[in-house]
Formats: C-alpha cells, sequence, structure tokens
C-alpha cells in the first residue's frame, strides 16, 4: 500500500564549504535529522556530486550548486537564491510503502481469536520485522500467550495517542521483545480494575501507524467486531475466527457481511453441532479455513511457551495452527527483513 510522509532525515554531502554551510543551515531550520554519507539510510541526500545515485540507495537525492558557477541544468537547485527551492524539496512528500496489515478478530467470544494473532506475529517474524498489537480495549493477556508478560517496556497505555503516533525506531527499541523480530504491545494488567478501558488514552492506532511506516508487519488482536471500522482502515487481511456452533455461525455471517473479502477460520472440537463447511457456507465466506480443536495449543498457550511451540512448525503438535498462519501469511507480501 503507497503511502506519502515527510522526510525525517537528511544526509548532506557537499565539498564546496560555502555550499554547505547553506545547506546545512536550512537542514537545521527545518528540524530534520542530520546523518552522514556511509551510515544509516535517511530518506534524503543533498548533494553536489553529480554520481550521488551510486551511493544513495533508495534515497530520494537533491541536487545543489552555488549561483557563482551556474550553468542550464534545471535539476541543480542554486545557493543562496534557490533556498526556497531547497525548502520545498526537503518537505515535498515522500512516496513510501506501508508495511503489511493484518487484523484478527473473533466474531464470538472463545474461538481462539487471540492464539491465532499471535500464532500469525510468531511465523512472520522471521521474514520481516513484526509488532503483535492487543487492540481489544478489553484484552488481558496477549503477552502472557508468548511468555512476556514479566519483560520491561512499552504497553498501550504508554503509548501517546495524540501527535500522529510515536517514532517507529523509538517505539521498536521500547516495545517487549517475544522472540528476535517480534516486538508484543499488549494491554496493562496494572491499572485499577474498576477503571473504565474507554477512558484509557488507546495508543494502538499510532502504533499500528507507526510501525507499518516503517516498512514493519503489524498484526493486530482486535477482539469483537463491534464498532471496529476505523481500527479494520487500511488492512491488508481480515481475519474472522468463530466456532462451530449456531452462535458462531451466525456471528460468521454478520462479521463477513459486514467486512467483504474476510477470511473465516473455524474453531472445531469433537461434538460440534456443526461442520466447518456449514459454517463457511451459510456465512458467505469465499475463503476459509478449519483449525481442529488443540490440547497440545491450549496448554502451550496456558503456560506462555506459544512461541516456542509455533517455531518448531509442522514437526511439532501444534503444527496444524503453523499450517493455518502460513496459508494465511501467504496473502500478504512479507517481503525479506
Amino acid at each position: 500500500m503507497n503511502t506519502t510522509t515527510r522526510a525525517r532525515s537528511v544526509t548532506v554531502a557537499v565539498a564546496d564549504p560555502d555550499l554547505d554551510a547553506d545547506v546545512r543551515a536550512v537542514v537545521a531550520a527545518l528540524a530534520l535529522d542530520p546523518g552522514t554519507v556511509g551510515g544509516s539510510p535517511t530518506d534524503v541526500v543533498v548533494t553536489d556530486r553529480a554520481d550521488a545515485a551510486t551511493w544513495a540507495g533508495g534515497s530520494r537525492v537533491v541536487r545543489v550548486g552555488s549561483d557563482r558557477e551556474p550553468d542550464d541544468d534545471d535539476g541543480v537547485v542554486r545557493l543562496p537564491s534557490g533556498t526556497g527551492d531547497l525548502v520545498g524539496a526537503l518537505l515535498a512528500p515522500l512516496q513510501t510503502r506501508s508495511g503489511p496489515f493484518i487484523v484478527v478478530t473473533g466474531a464470538v467470544g472463545g474461538c481462539g481469536a487471540s492464539t491465532l494473532a499471535a500464532a500469525l506475529a510468531v511465523r512472520a517474524a522471521p521474514s520481516l520485522r513484526t509488532l503483535l498489537v492487543e487492540a481489544d480495549p478489553h484484552g488481558t493477556g496477549l503477552d502472557l500467550l508468548l511468555g512476556a508478560e514479566g519483560r520491561p517496556g512499552l504497553r498501550i497505555e504508554d503509548v501517546r495517542a495524540d501527535l500522529g503516533g510515536p517514532d517507529p525506531e523509538a517505539l521498536w527499541g521500547a516495545v517487549p521483545e517475544a522472540q528476535p523480530g517480534l516486538g508484543v504491545l499488549a494491554r496493562s494488567r496494572s491499572r485499577p480494575a474498576d477503571a473504565d478501558p474507554a477512558r484509557v488514552p488507546d495508543g494502538a492506532p499510532g502504533a499500528v501507524q507507526a510501525h507499518r511506516a516503517a516498512g514493519g508487519l503489524v498484526v493486530s488482536d482486535l477482539g469483537g467486531l463491534a464498532d471496529a471500522g476505523p481500527a479494520l482502515a487500511g488492512a491488508d487481511l481480515v481475519v474472522v475466527a468463530t466456532r462451530a456452533d449456531i452462535q458462531g455461525a451466525v456471528a460468521a455471517g454478520r462479521a463477513v457481511s459486514d467486512v467483504p473479502g474476510a477470511v473465516l477460520v473455524v474453531r472445531a472440537g469433537r461434538g460440534d453441532p456443526l461442520h466447518a463447511a456449514d459454517i463457511a457456507d451459510s456465512a458467505g465466506a469465499a475463503h476459509w479455513y478449519v483449525l481442529p480443536e488443540i490440547g497440545a495449543v491450549r496448554r502451550a498457550a496456558g503456560a506462555g511457551g506459544l512461541g516456542d511451540s509455533l517455531r518448531r512448525g509442522r514437526a511439532g503438535r501444534v503444527r496444524r495452527l503453523a499450517a493455518v498462519a502460513d496459508s494465511l501469511l501467504e496473502q500478504v507480501t512479507l517481503g525479506e527483513r
């Protein structure tokens, strides 16, 4: 998904001392972070060198020159007379590609939506830096599933919901790491029991936006679909989990109707009154998967060992959950970290 953003960092590679001073004065006035040649990639490179395209990587290149040496190259910003043009070039929107966004929601309670969201995040992390977000305002344990509840770091309530969200790298460095490449942003369990979740400033949307802006994958555990419209905006994949019973069938039908294109995952156990195929057919789901009730998954999640079990992949006893997660991930473009 292509989006635009403002440049945050600039590398100045100008040989002429006077020209270098003019450029750095503009960069400082715009409060842009300075970079160095050969350092971490920056959004924009300002240079007087003609070979910038060979070493600037994916950065936007702005070529500058002095008024003392005019020529016919319209692609060069002349300074100091062209200071306004340089400001415009540095403030021009950058075309970026947002990282993928997967939303997992439950059509009914107790259908394993949180477990499925955690499984998607664990299986995606080796390919792309992944942030697992507990967007359910009543959620109390996404980090518990992965054994990360005791690790220091941010919780949802610590993320500011204003100012357009946090800095992506600062956010990533502050969230608890459940495994290499997988950060977990869960709800706090330390607030008073009678606290109203609706009154807590919700930083989940800002965190989602920030992590995606840096090209990372976000898996969001949304809870239910009630009033979920804004939380689904921009989602590349919406996964609806449900049960193989009458209540699950009715709720799945409503969910698929509200979110066309959603993928249905039916949790099925022995003795369920309906077959998964019947649920999918009645809901009108074009794409669906069946996920058998697996005791090993329930035990691993309850003990905080779901991540370790899933990393063993198809050879472990949770291989069916891993296989469903892998199939769902194939529907979004992960690329390589």
